[in-house]
């Protein structure tokens, strides 16, 4: 259990670190936020964020499988008590990241389509 743990900690710890890497990938900004800023982008650079950002979704999207494999371990019992409600906590924060990188994510995909049509 004590490894388990140490892994998901150094997961949690590695996709933390890609998130906050100079690639291009923050979930702190809102999609208007990310359109503004790469509106003046080549293609090739906001095709090279979007990219950033789908490994960024996958990322998350490994973590909440994991912990939702978790969840599906747990007895009934264990599903109501602190151990549960931990990892639905953990399960809905990660949820709500994989939420405002899919969004940002869809952003740069709408400006590479606008560039496209022009």
């Amino acid at each position: 259990m004590k490894n388990t743990a140490m892994m998901f900690a150094g997961a949690f710890l590695a996709a933390g670190l890609l998130v906050g890497c100079g690639n291009g990938v923050d979930e702190t900004k809102t999609p208007a936020q990310i359109k503004q800023e790469i509106a003046d982008w080549s293609a090739e650079r906001i095709q090279k964020t979007a990219d950033a950002y789908q490994k960024a979704v996958d990322a998350r999207k490994g973590e909440l499988d994991a912990v939702l494999a978790k969840i599906k371990q747990l007895s009934p019992q264990e599903l109501l008590g602190e151990k549960g409600l931990k990892l639905k906590n953990e399960a809905d924060k990660i949820g709500a990241s994989l939420g405002k990188l899919k969004n940002n994510m869809a952003a740069c995909f709408e400006e590479l389509k606008a560039k496209a049509t022009k």
